[in-house]
């Protein structure tokens, strides 16, 4: 990731200048456009350039006027815009003497418009030369880039098959992660600090920042914790321990790296999985797939498979069942309560199923939004923890109540990376397995633990120890 391509004013105005270029089908444009398809054939490339044109109006009406979600560092929600996002940052990452640019300088942010204008298109009209070898402006090789990724609407194979229930010790330490697929320094914070809790597993929730890339999903792996020694970032990653959510992110791709990068590196064969043992049952599944839902679309759906695994494993009872997924059930914020309707009515079908019933779920994790929380138990079937401030740098929370309607939160995370500014914090949950206990932990970038709770699979998801929050901020 890199500053620029998280800046929203800077993406916008890329996006326009390329727009501009598009216009006027000269030779840089016509074979920018051929190197991206593989055709220099006059009809393709014309073809695909007026296909451009109307995608470019697109991506200039979203990136211009999509709310900011909060974040410091700008994160499209539009999978368009987030493959350019992609491009640019691959570019950024491919060029040694641009790793500076734009880094949040006053004088490149925050300037007067014609300036502002000037330096966009001053930076596009660089020369890029990519791994192949071709050299190009900076906007072409852009446009190149973006034409030889799949999108959402080419999705990738779903993989066959469900998977075998993995069987948990007694005892045992687990990480999750969420939102976390970004190559930036918080992320390498928590990637560090993962080592000293020393976890027999680790679970990402998902998102792989910008559009699930394989460029992205590699760096993805290359950042990855758990290693044979932990100790060593460097060393080869451990084959068994680690496993991957699939989030709205990886889609934008279509899918296809998080499917054929990340779940083979992982020895991982589905993307939705069953870690139990006489106490726990812990169960990841794939909201990201059919864009926020679990439930089938038709009989011929891919997501019936998980969707038919769910129902047989939640019949079976007997445990606490903790879910995990990328999106989220709940929310506090009106925007991302409506955007979560579809799930959560399928989440009420579910539990309307004979032989499943309303307490089914203990408890779920989730992402997707970039905050952490604590959501009120009694007011929910389960118990809800919002933990998807992984890495992307976003504003303090302020809020004290969920917006009129919304779900209800008694904690937010509200500690900033350090006194007096206004970036919260990134962090984790470690959950501890003692027998029937669960200690949960949430744990941030600073190496310092926000505060705990207790969860008893014998007692009943009310019966457990409240949350304890350790730096008193909440007040």
């Amino acid at each position: 990731m890199h500053d620029a391509a998280g800046n929203q004013r800077f993406i916008t105005q890329s996006v326009l200048h390329i727009r501009t270029q598009l216009m006027n089908p000269t030779q840089v444009a016509i074979d920018a456009i051929g190197t991206g398809i593989g055709s220099n054939d006059a009809a393709t490339t014309e073809s695909k350039r007026t296909e451009l044109l109307a995608h470019f109006d697109d991506l200039a009406d979203k990136s211009e006027n999509e709310p900011s979600h909060d974040d410091q560092h700008y994160v499209s929600r539009s999978d368009g815009v987030g493959l350019f996002q992609s491009a640019l940052s691959k570019i950024f990452a491919a060029v040694p003497n641009l790793q500076g640019y734009g880094d949040w300088n006053p004088l490149w942010v925050i300037t007067e418009i014609e300036v502002f204008v000037h330096k966009v298109e001053a930076f596009l009209a660089d020369i890029h030369e990519d791994e192949t070898g071709k050299k190009q402006p900076v906007w072409a090789a852009i446009v190149s880039e973006l034409l030889r990724l799949k999108t959402f609407d080419d999705r990738a194979p779903y993989p066959a098959g469900v998977p075998e229930p993995t069987q948990l010790p007694e005892t045992f330490k687990m990480v999750l992660l969420a939102d976390w697929g970004g190559d930036n320094d918080a992320a390498r914070r928590i990637a560090s600090d993962i080592p000293r809790q020393t976890p027999d597993f680790i679970i990402h929730l998902g998102d792989i920042y910008y559009g699930g890339t394989k460029f992205e999903c590699e760096k993805f792996l290359d950042m990855w914790p758990m290693r044979l020694n932990m100790q060593d970032p460097k060393s080869a990653l451990q084959p068994i321990g680690s496993f991957a959510l699939n989030g709205n992110h990886e889609m934008y791709s279509g899918g296809e790296f998080y499917f054929n990068t990340v779940l083979p590196a992982f020895g991982q064969k589905q993307p939705f999985f069953c870690l139990e043992n006489s106490n726990w049952r812990i169960i990841g599944l794939d909201t990201a797939y059919n864009g926020g839902r679990l439930k089938p679309q038709s009989p011929t759906d891919p997501m019936n498979t998980q969707w038919n695994w769910l129902i047989e494993t939640l019949r079976k009872g007997g445990k606490a069942t903790i879910l995990l997924t990328h999106h989220q059930p709940v929310s506090a914020h009106q925007a991302d309560w409506n955007d979560s309707k579809p799930l959560r009515e399928d989440i009420n079908e579910l539990l309307q199923v004979d032989g499943i019933g309303d307490d089914a779920i203990f408890g779920w994790f989730f992402g997707h939004e970039h905050r952490c929380a604590l959501y009120r138990d009694s007011d929910l079937k389960f118990n809800a923890r919002l933990i998807g401030n992984g890495c992307i740098p976003h504003e303090v929370q302020k809020e004290k109540a969920a917006d009129p309607g919304c779900n209800e939160v008694d904690f937010f995370n509200k500690k900033a990376t350090a006194p007096g500014t206004n970036t919260a914090v990134s962090s984790f949950a470690k959950l501890s397995f003692v027998g029937t206990e669960l200690l949960i932990e949430y744990v941030d970038e600073t190496f310092a633990t926000w505060g705990e709770e207790v969860w008893y699979s014998d007692k009943g998801r009310f019966g457990g120890s409240k949350f304890v929050e350790y730096d008193a901020i909440q007040q």
